[in-house]
């Protein structure tokens, strides 16, 4: 009997030691996983830095096979009239017309893809032996990942992704000052790697952009066909919808208007030919006026074109104007352009009460108090609650051809000089814009600021 309880006790101990064995091993266990999990943690917090302490690494590569593998040059991909639509633009050693497949991104071998026959096929004036070909592709589906490629049976681009952003009213834009490759012309190889590092940045904070605004002056030289090929041939923008403003380094020829294919263009401000003027387009709420300013006879025309697009538009919440020139900016040398320019936007601007002027040109970054219909002006704090008012955004370079020092203007509330490419994301909604500077390697931000409408 002794020896039964004995056995029994002994077996009972042997159960409890293993039973404390297990535990032991579980805690073990889990405190590995713990340590691994915190591992983990700690590398990505390491990959991504807080903001102001990134370098152009932060942002992975955006790669894509350039369109210079093939015979198809200079491909565009610009803003469509309507949101579910882009614009495409290419030129082609062949005489025939073009057309976009297009298809969803799990249809690799475009078994499935849509047809989108050029709209129009015509030579070159510049470039001999091409042809420019301009598409629409219509009907796209809101936050749907597509790919597509372009050209005809004589030859083809390899093939791109493009995602379309969320059609709503509350969106987000991204915007550059001039890029202007090609000044000086020795540094253009740089150049062209420091903007696809701005382009790379882009993808990386706002892969939900719903389009991205160029300033004006892409080149340097408006006939220098290897400054256009820095410019385009970016695999980021062959993703991207560009809005691309006309600079005054872009006067001289036809290259712009062969380059871009643009919606609801006008013959208003029409400079070197009859398909360089103003156009237009919405986006959620919001009317974006885009100008083109460069022949200053023609400054009294925009007037008419900002009345018949408001008109035509009534019930947009915002209106945003986009141009190259500013008439309130804080580089010296331009103040004399800038003042012949302002009796213009002082009577455009409280007329048809646009909220946001954003432009380029000088090179500097500054952001000016709200202006009035006589040039006085009102200073609010961000956020700025149904301000009186326009408010006007210059940008600083976005690819380090050059900066120029800003000096102090009555009119503006905040300028800074910094020899660094910027990036400005505009965040829309019903009833707020918000308007943030970024510097484009650290990610630091320069600038911020916010407009509130309370009836909206």
């Amino acid at each position: 009997m002794k020896r039964k309880i004995f056995t029994n006790l002994l077996a009972l101990a042997m159960i409890l030691s293993l039973a404390a064995c297990g535990s032991t091993s579980s805690d073990e266990a889990g405190s590995a996983d713990s340590s691994a999990q915190t591992e983990e943690t700690e590398a990505e917090e390491e990959a991504a830095p807080e903001p102001g302490e990134e370098t152009w690494n932060t942002a992975s590569e955006y790669s894509a096979t350039l369109i210079t593998t093939t015979s198809i040059r200079w491909l565009s991909v610009t803003v469509g009239a309507q949101e579910d639509e882009v614009n495409l633009t290419w030129y082609s050693p062949s005489e025939e017309a073009g057309q976009v497949l297009w298809t969803t991104a799990d249809d690799e071998d475009f078994a499935n893809a849509l047809p989108f026959d050029a709209v129009s096929t015509f030579a070159s004036e510049v470039t001999s032996g091409y042809y420019i070909n301009r598409a629409t592709v219509s009907g796209l589906a809101a936050e749907t990942d597509y790919i597509y490629k372009v050209g005809n049976e004589d030859g083809m681009s390899p093939a791109y992704s493009y995602t379309t952003p969320a059609y709503s009213d509350s969106f987000r834009f991204t915007v550059l000052g001039d890029p202007q490759l090609g000044k000086p012309v020795d540094e253009l190889d740089n150049q062209k790697t420091t903007f696809k590092r701005v382009l790379n940045k882009i993808k990386y904070h706002f892969s939900d952009t719903s389009f991205l605004v160029s300033l004006g002056d892409q080149v340097n030289d408006f006939d220098d066909t290897e400054q256009y090929d820095a410019f385009l041939n970016q695999a980021a923008l062959y993703s991207l919808s560009l809005v691309p403003v006309k600079g005054n380094h872009e006067i001289g020829g036809s290259q712009y208007s062969e380059h871009y294919y643009l919606p609801n263009q006008t013959q208003y401000g029409t400079c070197d030919d009859d398909s360089d003027g103003d156009f237009w387009f919405v986006r959620g709420n919001a009317l974006f006026l885009v100008l083109d300013l460069m022949d200053a006879e023609k400054w009294g025309e925009h007037e008419q074109f900002i009345a018949e697009a408001c008109e035509a538009n009534p019930d947009v919440s915002w209106r945003i104007i986009l141009c190259h020139y500013s008439p309130y900016n804080s580089y010296e040398d331009y103040m004399e352009n800038a003042a012949n320019i302002r009796p213009y936007f002082l009577s455009f601007t409280s007329a048809y009460d646009i909220d946001l002027v954003m432009t380029g040109h000088d090179h500097a970054y500054s952001r000016s108090y709200f202006i009035q219909s006589d040039g006085s002006y009102l200073e609010y704090e961000s956020p700025a609650v149904d301000p009186e008012g326009t408010m006007y955004v210059t940008l600083n370079s976005s690819s380090g051809s050059l900066y120029h020092r800003p000096s102090a203007q009555n009119e503006i509330a905040f300028s800074e000089y910094r020899e660094a490419p910027e990036v400005t994301d505009v965040q829309v909604t019903p009833t707020a814009l918000t308007i943030t500077t970024y510097e484009a390697e650290t990610w630091e931000i320069v600038d911020s600021f916010e407009i509130q409408k309370s009836d909206n």
